[in-house]
């Protein structure tokens, strides 16, 4: 698994990846310990990787990437794949 990390970074980073089944499809939820992402992973003008992964998902099977910054620490990222596509 790649994973952007700052390497001087002196806190341990944990990752946490879950998956659960809804009635409409599945979800993938990424968490990790990190500093968090900026502003810039959900506003009009996301960074380059982030906006293809949107698209791919949403090309491939109507899927989103919804990404925040968790309450404690960290950012999480949810992948949501319908069902019927």
């Amino acid at each position: 698994m790649k994973y952007g990390v700052d390497p001087e970074e002196s806190v341990p980073l944990n990752i946490t990846i879950t998956t659960r089944k809804t009635e409409d499809g599945s979800i993938i939820t990424i968490e990790d310990t990190g500093p968090g992402i900026d502003d810039a992973g959900n506003n009009d003008q996301p960074h380059t990787a982030i906006r293809n992964i949107r698209k791919r998902l949403e090309l491939m099977c109507h899927g989103t990437l919804t990404i925040q910054n968790r309450h404690s620490s960290g950012t999480e990222a949810i992948i949501f794949i319908p069902d019927n596509y």
